[in-house]
């Protein structure tokens, strides 16, 4: 695992130790960011199930302002502040411990907005069209705005029908598919 480019570019990121930390595929991660373009520069970025902060941290890494990084996984909040210490990225970083239900809900009552979101939970565990719902009721994506969901390329995906963001492209990579979506007013 690594920073693909930008200021920290090449610099390893401490992968994890257990397979239940899933970090987001070089390809993937280029894939996304491609889409999104020069829209992170200066940006905020929200990292939902952030894992080892891979995502995250490229986003600072090509110029995002600040970032906030959600997990409430034990080793997963060690690895996103090891990894951070490792690109010193710590200045535009916070880290919130705890489930993204509460995050969202602290984000909402901190009148925090993002230009863009990340969202790539454990496969199968997770409704995006909830959490999707959720972040469009908090009003938590500026307009303009873009999200990313990682998820599993079998799984259902009836949920993009009634989203309140609209698809604007999605892709497979190998066991992967990659959703682009916006608020449409780009």
């Amino acid at each position: 695992m690594r920073v693909i480019t930008g200021s920290a570019k090449g610099r390893l990121l401490k992968p994890p130790r257990n397979r239940k930390i899933r970090p987001t595929a070089d390809k993937v991660k280029n894939a996304f960011f491609n889409m999104v373009g020069n829209a992170v520069r200066g940006g905020s970025f929200l990292d939902l199930f952030a894992g080892t902060g891979s995502m995250g941290i490229e986003a600072l890494s090509r110029g995002v302002a600040r970032c906030v990084f959600v997990d409430k996984g034990k080793d997963s909040l060690r690895l996103i502040k090891e990894n951070l210490y490792r690109t010193g990225f710590q200045k535009g970083a916070d880290v919130l411990n705890c489930d993204f239900t509460r995050a969202l809900k602290v984000l909402k009552k901190n009148g925090e907005l993002f230009d863009i979101i990340y969202i790539d939970p454990p496969y199968h565990l997770y409704r995006i069209d909830v959490i999707l719902s959720i972040i469009n009721d908090y009003r938590l994506l500026v307009s303009g705005g873009f999200i990313g969901v990682e998820r599993d390329r079998r799984e259902n995906f009836a949920w993009l029908e009634g989203a309140p963001f609209q698809l604007k492209q999605q892709k497979v990579y190998g066991d992967t598919r990659l959703i682009f979506l916006s608020t449409g007013a780009c």
